[in-house]
């Protein structure tokens, strides 16, 4: 794996990043993506460090009357991995451990994130949809990827993911209307599902299995998960946005508003729906949305909206600013957290989401 991309996310508590993360995903509608896109997730990645395995600093032995040193604590753990003195990612030596305690199943293979693992995962579990979407997401066989997104909306009837991504994959093509039929059928599937609980769940046994503690495994899981089908998604809806151009601009404001109630399904799955978990996604929602929305008259009310649309953007925004304001405190205040307010800290993300979880930590600091 290289450390960069296991680092993706880690950096995302931190204020630089997030701040860019931020600027990232409300430009993006004045800004179509360029033709090297990345499959990975639209954060920009930190300066790759050499990999290394994970190790606490070997130090000399206090003297006999010296006062002993307090013991290492979770903050000062995120603090050196925040700054790069420490490596949670996992060696090939512990992956190769890991598979052989918990065995080379679709949960294991996937865990580890590594392109190795899931082309065996592809190998031995095809049919598997799990498998199917890292695959796609990863682009790990980008000769057959049609055949990929064929078989991950066949096996997931139900998960609308497998429909958007297929519909950006024919508009990425030019085949306009396979991309809309798609497009609109992902907007009628009742689920959103892309694995996210799952796979921090198996990537926390992976660490364990390494020897980690309990915080570090949360901090490491939590932190080093890759969502590279966020890039996809948000090109969709670029896409959609000049189709939706061309139709206001010959006048049939009504197909334009269709295709813009469809693609807010899309945008309330990732903003407060099954796939709203990470902070970025909501982020990316909201990012959606304002692409989709923004080829409508501002002062227009459509039949899916209860307010105008220049209201609706105006709530977007103050969401974002929300989330400007609480960005510059993350840092300190996992800094700050002692183990267990780590732990419970990674165990809200898992049940209430991202942004819910910063609220949180955000007031138990209040407290103090």
């Amino acid at each position: 794996m290289q450390s960069s991309t296991m680092r993706s996310r880690a950096v995302i508590l931190t204020v630089a990043l997030l701040a860019g993360l931020i600027a990232l995903v409300y430009l993006a509608e004045r800004k179509s993506p360029s033709a090297g896109e990345s499959s990975e997730s639209p954060v920009t990645h930190p300066p790759a460090r050499p990999p290394s395995p994970f190790r606490r600093s070997a130090s000399p032995g206090p003297a006999a009357d010296a006062t002993p040193p307090p013991p290492e604590t979770t903050s000062n753990l995120f603090q050196r991995l925040s700054s790069g003195e420490v490596d949670l990612q996992l060696t090939a030596e512990q992956c190769a451990e890991y598979l052989r305690q918990y065995g080379t199943n679709v949960e294991t293979l996937l865990a580890t994130q590594m392109r190795d693992h899931i082309k065996l995962a592809a190998e031995l579990f095809p049919n598997d949809p799990r498998v199917q979407f890292a695959v796609v997401a990863r682009d790990v066989f980008p000769e057959a990827r049609r055949e990929w997104l064929d078989r991950f909306k066949q096996s997931a009837p139900d998960n609308a993911l497998a429909g958007f991504l297929s519909a950006r994959e024919y508009l990425k093509d030019g085949d306009r209307e396979q991309g809309l039929k798609d497009f609109a059928e992902a907007a009628r599937r009742p689920h959103f599902d892309d694995y996210t609980l799952e796979q921090v769940q198996n990537m926390e046994d992976a660490q364990l299995s390494a020897g980690r503690s309990l915080a570090e495994a949360k901090l490491a899981s939590g932190s080093g998960l890759l969502l590279p089908q966020l890039a996809p998604l948000k090109a969709l809806a670029q896409d959609v946005q000049k189709i939706q151009k061309e139709y206001v601009a010959a006048g049939d404001t009504a197909s334009a508003e269709a295709l813009a109630q469809m693609g807010r399904t899309l945008s309330q799955q990732l903003s407060t729906g099954e796939g709203s978990r990470c902070l970025i996604n909501q982020l990316v929602g909201a990012a959606i949305e304002r692409i989709l929305i923004n080829p409508l008259p501002g002062d227009s009310q459509p039949a899916f909206l209860d307010r105008t649309v220049q209201q609706r953007m105006d709530e977007m925004t103050a969401f974002r600013q929300s989330v400007k304001s609480l960005i510059p405190q993350v840092d300190s205040l996992l800094a700050r957290g002692n183990e267990t307010e780590i732990i419970s800290y990674f165990d809200r993300m898992k049940i209430q989401g991202e942004y819910k979880a910063l609220l949180w930590l955000q007031n138990r600091n209040n407290l103090r």
